[in-house]
């Protein structure tokens, strides 16, 4: 589901969900989930990558 919404954002078919994605990225942080400078996504309510 990542890589295709990466694949999107790339491709720019997606904006809406290119947007948030790249949003989300320089924002590094959201209410659930932290984003490291290796593009690691963090998932704080599981504590799992």
């Amino acid at each position: 589901m990542i890589e295709k919404n990466i694949q999107a954002l790339l491709s720019g078919v997606n904006e809406p969900l290119g947007n948030k994605l790249l949003n989300f990225i320089q924002n590094k942080t959201c209410s659930r989930f932290n984003i490291d400078e290796n593009l690691n996504i963090y998932d704080k309510t599981h504590n799992v990558f």
